[in-house]
């Protein structure tokens, strides 16, 4: 279960409610838009199954549903607040896409589709995308922050020996290749895709969120290219008589459900 969060329409700027915007809507209540901020209108996600689960909300432990409460509504099908839980029932919270998706496949949208929906809109599905069904997962504290729904990836890291030349007997030149930036053999992604799939500034917010302070440290401090597509570099050392020099690469891989990405870094001597 996530932490509390708001669902903002990213175009207008208002937030799911019930219709009532009470603490406790009967079943059927209607989802609206609308520009106020209370408790009364706060959401988590309960995952039930890789990324799909189920909208509830927080003060009645209710749950969105499409109307009719059937796996595949029609168009212009609209949200609800109801006890049950089922397959009907079941959302997926696509953060890097600004998504609300339905198990059936259609997007909540404001009823209107329009930029700038009125308060008390309806909150409708529909199979069409375009900017103006954009939602964000936002802080009741702070509605510039995005809340993580699916929780922080997992992180792991290790340093690996690149190229190591110790204590030569005369000057020793040497080419390395190594493979910076993500990886494209040992990376993979689902048709779904997680917040740190998204932009550099997303990525390094979500994969560090839950991370060690020396491994936030050494990921934040990484350069643009260990985010870029995978590119293969060539530097030539040289290393005089009697000395030691040994190449690191840092390495670290994130993983959330079938979603893995490895990550490689700049060399480090």
């Amino acid at each position: 279960m996530s932490e509390p969060f708001l669902i903002k329409h990213r175009s207008s700027g208002k937030f799911f409610h019930p219709e009532s915007g009470m603490k406790s809507p009967d079943n059927g209540t209607e989802v609206v838009l609308h520009s106020d901020i209370h408790s009364n209108m706060h959401w988590r996600f309960c995952k039930e199954k890789d990324y799909w689960g189920y909208i509830e909300h927080v003060g009645s432990g209710k749950c969105i549903h499409p109307q009719s409460g059937i796996l595949s509504p029609e168009n212009g099908e609209k949200l609800v607040l109801h006890g049950d839980r089922h397959y009907g029932a079941l959302f997926a919270l696509d953060g890097k896409n600004n998504h609300i998706i339905h198990t059936g496949g259609r997007y909540a949208h404001p009823e209107s589709g329009g930029h700038s929906p009125s308060n008390g809109n309806k909150v409708v599905l529909h199979s069409d995308k375009h900017n103006n069904m954009l939602f964000q997962f936002v802080s009741p504290q702070d509605q510039s922050k995005e809340v993580l729904v699916y929780g922080s990836p997992n992180v792991t890291g290790k340093w690996e020996i690149i190229n190591a030349v110790i204590d030569p007997k005369a000057e020793h030149k040497s080419k390395i290749s190594v493979k910076i930036g993500k990886s494209k053999t040992e990376s993979t992604t689902s048709t779904f895709e997680y917040n740190w799939e998204s932009s550099i500034g997303v990525e390094i917010m979500a994969i560090t969120a839950s991370v060690s302070q020396s491994q936030r440290s050494m990921i934040e401090n990484t350069s643009s290219a260990t985010w870029s597509e995978e590119t293969t570099r060539t530097k030539e050392i040289t290393v005089s008589p009697g000395k030691t020099v040994v190449t690191w690469q840092y390495k670290f891989a994130v993983e959330q459900n079938d979603s893995r990405a490895l990550f490689q870094t700049a060399l480090c001597f």
